[in-house]
């Protein structure tokens, strides 16, 4: 006895399937494209070590975006010029700033956003350049490190043979 399969039928059944699993992976990469973005710099003066491209932008601990690009200032080469992409939703205002934080003891570098008080003016209202410049204030690596280095040369000081 021989079975009789009806393969026009599966051949059709497997392209439609395909097909509509196709549209809907388009839809949602066009959904999850919708949102709007607004790009900012920072110019830190300081090392940006273990941050890089793709690294999250959070404000107040809440990821709000990513870093699209780092390059070196070019008129000073001492400050890191972070170009970083947030949904446009985030009130980044004139007195918010920029930090670098670890987000754990092992985790990566991240650039933290705080601060923006509600009578403050949206940034991008004072600021009309394409990408306007959010300030940073000093992290708490860098306070370590100032440190570290303020009591070495307390200690070279206090050990000279002067």
């Amino acid at each position: 006895m021989e079975t009789r399969a009806n393969y026009v039928l599966i051949g059709a059944f497997t392209l439609v399937t395909a097909a509509a699993l196709l549209l809907f992976g388009l839809w949602a990469a066009k959904y999850s494209s919708e949102r709007t973005w607004q790009q900012y710099q920072i110019v830190f003066r300081e090392a940006v070590t273990g941050l890089s491209v793709g690294s999250p932008v959070q404000y107040n601990g809440i990821a709000v975006g990513s870093i699209t690009k780092l390059s070196l200032a070019p008129n000073d080469p001492r400050q890191v010029v972070a170009s970083i992409r947030v949904e446009s939703s985030t009130p980044i205002k004139t007195d918010t700033r920029a930090k670098l934080a670890i987000t754990s003891l092992t985790g990566p570098t991240i650039i933290q956003l705080s601060g923006g008080t509600p009578q403050a003016p949206a940034l991008t209202s004072v600021d009309k350049r394409e990408a306007p410049v959010i300030q940073t204030a000093p992290s708490a690596l860098q306070n370590i490190t100032d440190t570290a280095n303020r009591i070495v040369e307390r200690l070279d000081e206090v050990l000279s043979d002067k």
